[in-house]
């Protein structure tokens, strides 16, 4: 996959977006800090005039001074008093037609006060206002001066500039910027810390690799034949192929997030992740399937963090093995077939130099019979070419061992074998069985026998394999068609219960009858409508 190296790595993503994110609140808190700051700093200054003014207002020395000729006089030096203890810019005290008694700077004491903002305060009422006078912009709370009979005498107005109101404002504004950029230098330092983080959970992979490799390997769960099933540690289902959904009954919706014990009971994941070992090699019944099964725990700093198992159909499996293994029978074949049409080649050449030629055509008449008659019964009886090979099979294989293999002649299959799938999977297993429980007995005199009927009705098909050896294993009862119910040790048991499971689909009937002198699979296959 070819890689862009000027795009921006993961790491440096994250930085960014923790980065900018952190200056965006810190942009939004600092202005919105500043704005209420702000705001309650003029509200504040604005009442703190006022309640100067109200105060100045109800002095009874400034009353008095209006009585007497020139009220400056006794009203300057109480006015700039109080002024240079609150820190006000200026304390002004005018009559009613806004005549000033007192100024910061004497010169404006006589004149008329400046601002506009006095109509209301001739009215009797007291108030907040901003306007530009002599020393500037500034924040003026103004109130009326009653005298003892409550008469409106004059105003007094106390004020602070803004520009000094701004100056304290600014150096608190910027004591916050310096703690915002402290607050950004950390929030920086904790993303990268974070990106680091991230980036060793993904194993320092970026995320265009992360969706390369989860393409893939999606890619090659579909691609390879065996079925895939993983779970976590809830045992919940988080990953399966195609191959494992065909394989299992329940194919109905997404079984992703399902929990593995409803759709596959005997699954044993949950056992491997406890156990944290891996299983090699089971077989299990799965649906309609006999599979051999790998399950191996998922492993993540030393924790099982959930758990995988793989199968394979054994019959596919076995399919791969006879064919190699049947490479080898093959050439034995040979060798004993040679060794044998020698022996009958010498035989009929001693006859010959012998001069018996009566004897020589009956050897050949002999052998081309017995050829003939097998061929000849199962172009009569069994017509189904896939049944054929398989009995074919089997009579070679009981021949080697010994075992006398026949098909009875009430026998017959059409051209077309009803079930020929369930048909082929139950005798082939029948018939290795029989075989490996003729030769695991002791033997009397008796020969090894075993017969196969089959036998096509309207109805339906009736297979039966019958043997002369020891019978069934009283033990195993009722149990013989449960998966795993053997006495050939481990790893054995599942042929009769898949039989079991393919004929009860089609709600067919399989049982075994058993004595002492054999035993015999017998089984029941209806012909659906389309089948006849």
């Amino acid at each position: 996959m070819e890689r862009k190296e000027n795009r921006v790595k993961l790491r440096t993503k994250i930085n960014l977006l923790v980065l900018l994110n952190l200056l965006f609140v810190l942009l939004l808190f600092i202005v919105s800090l500043s704005w209420i700051m702000v705001r309650r700093e003029f509200d504040e200054t604005g009442q703190n005039a006022l309640a100067t003014a109200k105060t100045v207002a109800a002095l009874p020395e400034i009353k008095q001074a209006f009585k007497e000729p020139d009220p400056s006089l006794q009203i300057q030096p109480i006015a700039e008093n109080i002024r240079k203890k609150i820190g006000a810019q200026f304390i002004v005290v005018s009559n009613m037609h806004l005549i000033r008694y007192s100024h910061p700077d004497p010169k404006m004491i006589g004149q008329r006060m400046a601002g506009n903002d006095d109509t209301l305060l001739l009215g009797g009422q007291g108030r907040v206002t901003e306007a530009a006078g002599t020393l500037g912009l500034s924040i003026r709370g103004k109130y009326p001066i009653f005298d003892l009979d409550h008469h409106q005498i004059g105003v007094v107005s106390v004020g602070f500039l803004t520009r000094n109101i701004w100056k304290k404002l600014t150096s608190l504004i910027f004591e916050i910027i310096g703690l915002g950029a402290v607050a950004a230098a950390f929030g920086l330092v904790g993303a990268f810390i974070l990106s680091g983080h991230i980036k060793k959970q993904i194993f320092n992979m970026e995320p265009n690799e992360i969706a390369f490799l989860a393409n893939q390997q999606a890619a090659i769960l579909e691609s390879i034949r065996e079925g895939i099933i993983a779970i976590d540690t809830t045992g919940k289902i988080t990953t399966l192929n195609r191959e494992a959904k065909n394989m299992l009954e329940d194919k109905n919706g997404d079984l992703i997030g399902r929990e593995i014990t409803r759709i596959l009971p005997n699954s044993r994941l949950t056992e491997v992740m406890e156990k944290g070992a891996p299983q090699y090699d089971h077989q299990m019944i799965m649906g309609n399937f006999l599979v051999v099964v790998n399950r191996i725990p998922v492993m993540f700093n030393g924790e099982v963090i959930g758990a995988v198992a793989s199968f394979r159909d054994k019959l596919q499996l076995d399919q791969l093995e006879n064919r190699l293994a049947d490479i080898g029978k093959y050439v034995d074949t040979l060798r004993s077939q040679r060794h044998e049409f020698m022996n009958k080649l010498h035989l009929i050449s001693g006859l010959i130099q012998m001069q018996e030629y009566d004897l020589v055509r009956k050897l050949i008449t002999q052998v081309n019979d017995e050829q003939q008659n097998i061929l000849n019964f199962f172009l009569a009886h069994i017509r189904d070419p896939a049944i054929v090979g398989v009995l074919i099979g089997k009579m070679h294989r009981a021949k080697e061992l010994g075992i006398q293999l026949t098909i009875t002649p009430e026998s017959y299959v059409r051209d077309r074998c009803p079930h020929r799938d369930i048909v082929l999977t139950i005798l082939g297993n029948a018939i290795e069985n029989a075989m490996e429980a003729i030769q695991s007995a002791a033997r009397d005199k008796r020969p090894a026998v075993i017969s196969v009927h089959m036998k096509t009705e309207m109805a339906g098909l009736y297979m039966e394999v019958k043997d002369n050896g020891p019978g069934i294993d009283p033990d195993l009862g009722k149990k013989l068609f449960d998966d795993g119910s053997t006495t050939k040790g481990t790893g054995r048991g599942f042929g009769l219960a898949l039989a079991s499971r393919l004929v009860s689909r089609i709600n067919g009937r399989i049982q075994m009858v058993s004595s002492s002198e054999g035993a015999a699979l017998q089984v029941d296959l209806p012909i659906m409508e389309g089948q006849r």
